[in-house]
């Protein structure tokens, strides 16, 4: 019954509803510069894709239109038809914004040039504006989550392309995106050591849930966690440590443990056979966040070990919570139950404040920038995306 429990409850986290929303979104326009099939297809495109994000006029190269009208992003579409070559260009307040690629003059390919396009305006607008409180990160029709941001890049699983979950790495200065090819499995839960030597995710590809270390340099690949039992969501506690959790013999609840990559050494660090233990983070110094299910009532709250390893609960009410993430700050990000939706809250000396309270639909899976300005998130709407907020915009804060 237990096994049959822990089995749903992974279902119901890493699954989701569309649902409609009502974030304030942002004015776009989009000038033709060029009368060609392939520009107009991509304009309905981006319109059609980037809906959620942004209110989108489509005009023609006789339509003079600049940001002084009330636009927050002009984006102009040209097809070169004599080198056949596309480009998306434009600009937003603080800078400016250029994509460009061989036309194909296929459907999938316009749809693939719009997201890319898409994506490209967010990260600049990311980089060089502070004129937004939520962006839209991913746009790509398909799974987008979990992502972690470090060194303006960002780390995330996504199914783009090929319809199985990997890996993927944009690079926000650059423009420029790369994968993990690992095709014949599935990745969750990817995070990036602090001195960007390492990343360690959840993989499938062993046959079952494992935790394995991807070498950046190297791209050397090796497992974490023993053969014969599943682990779930790793976390570098520092360059050389790894937090996740990991089923016990019986393979009815789970318990945390921690890796050290430079002794080759495992270590277990919770012993509580009531509760199933999720996502181990670094939290107010040197404790250990985690959110875990009740296995007697099924419950999912957040709780948290100390210097002694003793578990206490940390918020612990009607509402569900679950994906908390921290950076070692006294900060920390999660998603709760609301009765109707998962938000994003933060929680922060034994108060918590909604994020996303502006979204109505589910919101899972945040995570602080380093410099903590910004929180990640994947908003689940009529797919999955990855969002990031302003935090002290959207908090009303005062720099």
């Amino acid at each position: 019954m237990r096994k049959k429990t822990f089995c749903m409850l992974l279902f119901f986290i890493i699954s989701f509803m569309g649902l409609s929303a009502n974030l304030s979104k942002d004015r776009m326009v989009i000038n033709l510069n060029d009368n060609t099939w392939i520009s107009k297809q991509i304009a309905e495109k981006i319109k059609n894709v980037g809906s959620y994000m942004y209110n989108t006029e489509i005009k023609d190269i006789n339509s003079h239109s600049n940001l002084s009208e009330g636009y927050d992003v002009v984006l102009n579409i040209y097809t070169n038809s004599k080198e056949n070559v596309t480009t998306a260009f434009g600009y937003f307040h603080g800078g400016t914004f250029s994509y460009s690629d061989k036309n194909l003059e296929t459907a999938d390919w316009v749809e693939k040039f719009s997201v890319k396009a898409l994506e490209i305006v967010s990260m600049q607008r990311f980089l060089y504006s502070d004129n937004w409180d939520f962006l839209q990160l991913t746009f790509w029709k398909g799974v987008d989550e979990y992502p972690v941001f470090q060194n303006n890049k960002l780390y995330f699983i996504s199914d783009r392309y090929i319809g199985n979950r990997e890996v993927y790495i944009f690079n926000f200065e650059t423009g420029t995106e790369e994968k993990i090819s690992l095709e014949y499995s599935a990745e969750y839960f990817p995070d990036i050591s602090p001195n960007e030597n390492f990343l360690v995710f959840q993989t499938s590809m062993f046959g079952k849930w494992d935790i394995v270390l991807y070498n950046l340099k190297t791209k050397e690949i090796s497992r974490v966690n023993p053969p014969g039992k599943n682990a779930y969501s790793p976390y570098f506690y520092d360059n050389t440590l790894i937090l996740f959790t990991m089923e016990e013999d019986t393979n009815q609840h789970t318990e945390i443990w921690i890796y050290d990559l430079f002794y080759n050494k495992l270590e277990k660090l919770s012993d509580s056979k009531d509760i199933l233990k999720f996502r181990p983070v670094k939290w107010d110094s040197n404790k250990i966040s985690f959110y875990g299910v009740d296995l007697n009532n099924a419950d999912m709250n957040l709780y948290y070990l100390d210097d002694n390893n003793e578990i206490f609960p940390l918020i612990k009410t009607s509402k569900n919570q679950t994906d908390n993430w921290s950076n070692g700050s006294n900060l920390l990000v999660f998603s709760e139950f609301d009765g109707r939706y998962f938000n994003i809250y933060e929680y922060n000396n034994e108060e918590k404040r909604n994020l996303t309270k502006s979204m109505t639909n589910d919101c899972f899976y945040p995570s602080y920038s380093p410099d903590k300005k910004y929180i990640f998130f994947t908003n689940y709407y009529l797919e999955s995306d990855i969002f990031v907020a302003n935090r002290r915009v959207v908090f009303g804060e005062n720099e």
